[in-house]
């Protein structure tokens, strides 16, 4: 007799459900496995995982039964290399794997013309990794290799683009490779915003040259701002200046035209106060440091004729109080440049809509547990990133419709996903039938009736 057993059905509901009404397994991953009869079915056992328990792929065998390789289309569960196999087989075909995708965005119109562009990193465990290099760490790890990666997604929530490179590459450098897929998906004269860090002259240029429109923060300079702040004076001071209140804030702006692009001079009061408490804090702890310093600091010591020499220090002392050095009177301003002329309000809100390409990221390095990278293969680590990166995809396309969800955080969702439970029973004298639990509001509030689809309809029949 077979044991009973029981497995986490929501990852397998919400693959299903997407495949079902857009196709996104047969449509990309059609005939890329070559002689592997299994590869979708790996691919989709890769994606559950990720919706689930996202354990380590060498951990995939021990931590899910044979019934969940069968819900993703598998005959039994194969082998380890079987997992690092499909992998790298999804780095290899990559470019081909991407085009795929973005002919299922613009078959079902989900590329929107307003694209947030951002760019992260994760690190790795080990330090053979092909494209690990070492650079500004995102996540706080400069001691360890990273590599680095860009998407692009629309205000809706779909995302359109990912790119990935190695750890080192700028930011400025990672926006022009980003440049090179977003024409392949999305429509002439959409607006494409990003962070100050993607913000140059070049970039700026090859948009506008693209038949694009962008959004930027103006990097943070002191005399390049200043500027800017005498101008916004003298506006303020000819009544010429913008009010306006967003989430309980308040804003001032006006606008000046250089260079052919709108420039917006914001000043925000309540971002003033958050910018000088913080930078009194950073001062405040950079003198701590510095008393600390002087007292671990040992005299000087000179050796001559008449013996050692011994210099104490001494502690000069002012009528003054040390001017915090890191306020440069550029606080509480932030200007935003553009090359659409329009209200400063519509501009505002659009570059407040950045936090959705963060939220995306965020989902990916936390929800869905992208880092550490414990491969070190180039189409291996490629393979991963990607997979995160369709998770997070079937994720946002899932809750697309769902405008007031009761799950919008993608931790919170797979807790959900997780506890909806099929249940296999084999009586000793009787045939297997199965048990659907925990199909809590918010489950159903996400996929509706079709979860009911998993119910064995056969059970009234026995009793």
């Amino acid at each position: 007799m077979t044991a009973n057993t029981s497995l986490s059905l929501g990852g397998i509901v919400m693959i299903d459900k997407v495949e079902e009404e857009f196709g996104v397994f047969s449509s990309i991953f059609s005939d890329i496995g070559g002689r592997a009869r299994d590869f979708e079915g790996c691919v989709r056992l890769h994606v559950y995982n990720r919706l689930t328990h996202s354990t380590s792929t060498h951990k995939i065998l021990d931590s899910y039964s044979e019934e969940v390789a069968r819900y993703c289309g598998l005959k039994g569960m194969p082998g380890e290399r079987s997992f690092y196999r499909t992998l790298e087989r999804i780095g290899r075909c990559y470019p081909l794997i991407m085009h795929r995708y973005r002919e299922i965005i613009k078959k079902h119109g989900l590329a929107d013309r307003n694209q947030l562009v951002d760019f992260s990193s994760t690190y790795f465990e080990g330090d053979h990794a092909e494209l690990g290099e070492y650079g500004y760490s995102r996540d706080q790890r400069p001691d360890k290799l990273q590599v680095n990666f860009g998407i692009a997604t629309g205000i809706n929530g779909i995302p359109t683009a990912l790119t990935i490179q190695k750890g080192n590459v700028q930011d400025r450098k990672h926006m022009r490779k980003i440049l090179k897929i977003i024409p392949k998906v999305i429509p002439h004269q959409s607006l494409l915003i990003f962070d100050a860090g993607a913000n140059s002259a070049r970039n700026k240029a090859k948009i506008r040259e693209l038949d694009y429109n962008y959004l930027t923060l103006k990097p943070k300079k002191v005399g390049s701002y200043e500027r800017c702040i005498a101008y916004f004076i003298e506006n303020v001071k000819a009544g010429n200046v913008t009010h306006l209140e967003m989430n309980g804030r308040h804003y001032s702006c006006v606008k000046r035209k250089e260079d052919g692009e709108t420039l917006y001079i914001f000043f925000c009061p309540e971002l003033f106060e958050t910018h000088i408490k913080n930078k009194e804090k950073k001062f405040a702890r950079e003198k701590q440091k510095g008393n600390m310093l002087l007292k671990r600091r040992k005299p000087l010591t000179i050796p001559s004729d008449a013996g050692w020499i011994e210099l104490i220090p001494h502690l000069q002392k002012t009528l003054e109080e040390i001017g915090n050095v890191y306020i440069n009177g550029i606080e509480g301003f932030f200007i935003l440049e553009s090359s659409i002329d329009t209200d400063p309000e519509k501009i505002l809100r659009l570059y407040k809509e950045r936090d959705k390409a963060e939220k995306f990221i965020r989902a990916l390095k936390e929800g869905i547990e992208l880092r550490p990278i414990r491969h070190w293969n180039k189409w291996t680590v490629i393979g991963i990133i990607f997979v995160c990166f369709l998770t997070n995809f079937l994720i946002n396309l899932t809750l697309l419709s769902k405008k007031d969800s009761l799950v919008k955080n993608v931790k919170i969702l797979k807790k959900f996903l997780i506890n909806l439970t099929l249940t296999s029973v084999y009586p000793p004298n009787g045939f297997r039938f199965t048990l659907l639990s925990n199909v809590s509001p918010q489950i159903l509030d996400i996929f509706g009736d079709f979860v009911w689809r998993f119910e064995d309809k056969s059970l009234p029949l026995r009793w």
